[in-house]
């Protein structure tokens, strides 16, 4: 992959040929994506910008042809997130335009992918209904409503993880080929303010139970914590100089315990933010 981000960065001929082709062929759009906020993030927000518009033509393909609007989503996304990372070369900054870009994409999904939506809708309300008693119409209204928010809200949180995956992929890129080890540095840094989580925190817990659309926000609001949680693992692993397989061992764990340990990152995350785990670390090896 590094191969590829060296050849898109030797001219703009280059990188065109790069994101138009990754963007059309199937499962490839994290790379067009990618490659578009590596040429923002060295050569700036004109270059990206430039880029986009090329990319965005064979991912709306997918949209207007194949009803996918995946592709569209993760190259426009992961192209405006490297844009706020440019200009405030803050991952704290980023992580929070991330949020505003989650929460219209819960209000997108709905649009963009209405079949998805009304299916998972269907299925769990038949799974509801084998377990309780007999729904009611205007509870069914209502049951309707919430499960279209949460799972909007699920599929704009998917999305808006796999935008950070692939702006991280291109920081990376960046540091491998300029700065070698500059990204490790930068990542191992990221913490949540204590002025971001609380309210982060808060707005889980007892968001949805204010409005019906808000419901849809919580698993946008998670991801900021589950990046800083990485960020995290990196860092004490770095500090206190531990082998990779630690990190392997907690990779591994994120894929096998999947969402029971996604709420563990959510807590690590926080905790970190209030007690700040790395600077402690850091008093006691000093």
């Amino acid at each position: 992959m590094r191969a590829l981000a060296e050849y898109a960065m030797r001219g703009r001929t280059q990188a065109v040929t790069v994101v138009m082709l990754t963007a059309a062929l199937p499962l490839l759009f994290w790379l067009s994506a990618a490659t578009v906020a590596l040429a923002t993030l060295r050569k700036g927000v004109a270059e990206g910008l430039n880029l986009l518009l090329w990319a965005s033509l064979p991912a709306g393909v997918w949209l207007v042809m194949r009803d996918d609007p995946t592709p569209l989503v993760v190259v426009t996304g992961s192209g405006l997130l490297s844009m706020v990372l440019r200009t405030t070369v803050s991952w704290v900054h980023t992580l929070l335009a991330g949020l505003f870009l989650g929460v219209l994409l819960t209000w997108l999904m709905p649009l963009l992918l209405p079949e998805v939506v009304a299916e998972t809708i269907r299925i769990s309300k038949q799974v509801l209904a084998e377990v309780t008693a007999e729904i009611s119409a205007k509870t069914g209204r209502q049951l309707d409503e919430w499960l279209s928010s949460l799972f909007a809200g699920i599929l704009g949180s998917i999305h808006l993880l796999v935008v950070v995956g692939c702006l991280v992929l291109a920081r990376w890129w960046q540091s491998a080929l300029y700065n070698p080890g500059g990204f490790g540095e930068e990542f191992r840094q990221l913490i949540l303010p204590r002025r971001i989580a609380v309210p982060l925190l808060l707005l889980m817990v007892f968001g949805g139970g204010l409005h019906p659309l808000m419901l849809g926000w919580i698993p946008v609001m998670t991801v900021p914590f589950v990046i800083a949680a990485i960020a995290l693992v990196h860092g004490v692993v770095s500090l206190r100089k531990l082998s990779v397989q630690w990190l392997f061992a907690f990779y591994l764990m994120v894929f096998l315990l999947g969402p029971y340990f996604y709420m563990l990152l959510i807590v690590m995350a926080f905790l970190d933010s209030v007690l700040d785990f790395r600077g402690r670390i850091r008093a006691q090896i000093e």
